[in-house]
């Protein structure tokens, strides 16, 4: 997927509007007579190589054609330019071209989600189910350890393939996730499929686990032991259940009749197995009766022991072959199977989660889970007050590193370094010095946290969820989350740009605009060219949006990854909460850092080209040559080292601290997830 034509395509999609803007200012400056002091390019003269990156600016002066809108000429490049009636230029016309055909290519890239299967897991025709908050369900661990031997883990796992299999509502979602994977590699497709049928597994373990114990849901499951009888009356209920739903399909009632004989003798209901499955049952002669030796040899022979089917394994759909046949053994009054089955069940332990490897499948220790789809308006504005108050708070405590970066900046070579600049600074104009700025610098970034976070999530589940095909998404995860944070970026810029042109006049000519406050300041700025008059806050809209985006699409993706990797070496890290910052802020530390890597180049060239071209006459791409021809490639990373540890130490306060409030709010990971619970439905 061509993710980073796309961010191209959003980003040039604004500049575009906004440049586009600011021609229509300046030609009805034009027809009320007024001579537009507004010219993005101050140079009349411009090399036709950076036609694509520049606009040509309308010649001024004595020769000025005072019916511009029908007709006026260009110069651009020493080359005479027609524009036509409606004032667009044959420049425009390609510029909007291109942005055509950009979109065209990267959606012909996009497959538009389909219509899904209308039947839901929670249709399951065999009892209630239903998506319960996390936070609130009721966990396997409380099953009293003399009673976990009740619900053999091969019997939950085999009654969840047959669900699968036969029951409607579980076949349509588990097609349906199957199709989601469709777009990934064989073996990725296998663990994702392992993984969520064990958590399958585990839900219908749990609701086993209620039938027989009698969990009501509220109090938990009963500490008392059930009898053997008891326990048996019980699995004859769930018999009836399942022949009464499913008996009429196709082989469902032998693979019934294979389900319960994987039962403990004590708890198999023999009696209603032999009268609603007589037909499909094999009876074998006692033990004690005289066989002749070929029958014995025979009857050995079906009973030895062999292996499942590779495919049966693989796919978790497929239930038992035809070969594999329930048999009632006169001897001990119980069904086994024949061929005989090896009934296995070992732990294992992986990275993220402890699994029980069965005979038929995985069983996980977690249940099935998901995100809430229900997302309202109140969520996303928790989102926007945790990341307002964490961006806020955490750029508050280094407006003094803010203030003497930006003096550097707009005063380079005054100081000798940051700590040279701080001490001159505090020397020379005051304590309060460092402090400028603080208004802008709270209002901003209040706003980018209010802004970005929210967006993200939203454009994350928004793209994954509505636009695209599941097979899609699930294939492009990374993909989405670049695109959403680029999305958020743009978002957060168009409200940060003018408060960050605030902040810097209020640094660098602090006896000018301090005493005019933010509001004074944003007035000023506005005032200072009628003719485009708000215009004027966005001057450096490009250059800080250019930024944002590269920083804030990786931002994102490098702070799931990262910890979704720490959380899977270190899957107990999630049961604390102060362990839970702590990975927060370690992966904070790492996206921060990574970010920087990924955006040095461009944060390095349009640094230089800011600096080269007074006028902004010198295109990103060719001054990144002429950055490169005159000081080489290591140009491109200067000061990556100071810049990494500046914003990991930065992203890491951000994202601890939006944890923190988000915790506050009562919308972390657990609140936000559902699980899959069961209650099964039995014949009384």
């Amino acid at each position: 997927m061509p993710t980073f034509i796309l961010i191209i395509f959003i980003l040039s999609t604004v500049v575009e509007a906004f440049r586009a803007t600011s021609q229509q200012f300046a030609i009805l400056g034009k027809i009320h007579g007024l001579e537009s002091s507004f010219k993005p390019l101050k140079s009349k003269k411009i090399r036709s190589d950076y036609v694509l990156f520049t606009r040509c600016h309308t010649t001024v002066g004595d020769d000025r054609d005072d019916n511009v809108v029908s007709m006026s000429w260009t110069q651009c490049g020493g080359h005479r330019q027609a524009r036509t009636c409606n004032g667009k230029s044959p420049l425009s016309t390609r510029r909007s071209f291109l942005l055509a055909a950009t979109a065209a290519v990267t959606l012909s890239y996009l497959p538009l989600k389909a219509n899904a299967s209308d039947k839901r897991l929670e249709e399951l025709s065999l009892g209630t189910a239903k998506w319960n908050n996390a936070i609130s369900s009721n966990s396997l661990s409380e099953v009293p350890s003399n009673a976990r031997s009740s619900v053999p883990a091969s019997f939950a796992v085999y009654f969840a393939r047959f669900l699968i299999h036969y029951d409607n509502g579980a076949a349509a979602w588990w097609n349906n996730l199957s199709n989601s994977y469709s777009l990934l590699s064989p073996s990725e497709v296998q663990r994702r499929e392992g993984i969520a049928f064990g958590c399958f597994a585990y839900s219908i373990q749990g609701a086993l686990y209620s039938l027989i114990l009698g969990n009501d849901g509220q109090h938990g499951y009963r500490e008392v032991r059930t009898s053997d009888a008891a326990t048996k009356e019980k699995y004859s209920s769930l018999f009836n259940g399942m022949v009464e739903n499913y008996g009429g399909r196709e082989d469902a009632l032998r693979n019934i009749a294979l389900l319960f004989a994987m039962l403990p003798p004590k708890y198999q209901p023999v009696e209603e197995m032999r009268n609603k499955c007589g037909n499909v049952l094999i009876k074998t002669a006692n033990s004690s009766t005289a066989t002749s030796g070929n029958d014995r040899k025979s009857t050995s022979k079906s009973m030895a022991f062999k292996p499942l089917p590779f495919e049966f394994q693989q796919n978790y759909a497929s239930l038992l072959p035809l070969n594999y046949q329930p048999i009632y053994l006169e001897s001990t009054k119980s069904f086994t199977i024949t061929p005989k089955i090896s009934m296995f069940e070992s732990a294992v332990t992986e990275p993220s989660t402890s699994t029980v490897t069965t005979t038929f499948g995985p069983l996980s220790s977690q249940p099935l889970s998901r995100e809430r789809p229900d997302l309202s308006f109140n969520f996303y504005a928790l989102l926007g007050l945790s990341g307002g108050a964490g961006c806020a708070l955490t750029h508050t405590l280094v407006i003094p590193l803010d203030v003497v970066k930006t003096r550097m900046q707009t005063n380079p070579g005054e100081y000798d370094g940051i700590f040279d600049g701080a001490t001159t600074i505090a020397k020379k104009e005051g304590i309060n010095a460092l402090l400028l700025g603080t208004q802008a610098t709270v209002v901003g970034y209040l706003w980018y946290g209010v802004s970005v976070y929210p967006s993200y999530a939203f454009f994350k589940r928004f793209i994954g969820e509505q636009i695209l095909s599941p097979a899609f998404a699930v294939a492009h995860a990374n993909d989405v989350a670049l695109i959403a944070g680029a999305i958020a970026s743009v978002i957060a810029s168009l409200g940060l740009t003018p408060i960050e042109a605030c902040r810097i006049r209020a640094v660098a000519e602090p006896d000018v605009y301090r005493p005019l406050g933010l509001m004074g300041t944003l007035q000023v700025i506005r005032n200072e060219d009628s003719s485009t008059g708000w215009k004027n806050l966005y001057s450096g809209l490009p250059s800080l949006m250019t930024r944002q985006v590269i920083f804030g699409s990786v931002k994102f993706l490098a702070f799931e990854r990262a910890s979704e990797a720490i959380f899977g070496v270190w899957p107990e890290l999630r049961d604390a909460t102060y362990t839970a910052l702590g990975v927060s802020l370690v992966a904070g530390g790492f996206s921060g850092a990574l970010s920087s890597v990924v955006s040095q180049p461009a944060d390095s060239v349009l640094t230089y080209v800011a600096k080269k071209s007074a006028g902004g006459n010198l295109g990103i791409l060719d001054g990144a040559k002429m950055m490169i021809q005159e000081e080489g490639m290591v140009s491109l990373f200067r000061g990556l080292g100071s810049r990494c540890v500046w914003a990991g130490c930065i992203i890491a306060g951000q994202f601890l601290l939006y944890d923190v409030f988000r915790a506050m709010f009562g919308i972390t990971g657990d609140d936000l997830n559902q699980v899959f619970e069961v209650a099964l439905t039995i014949d009384k």
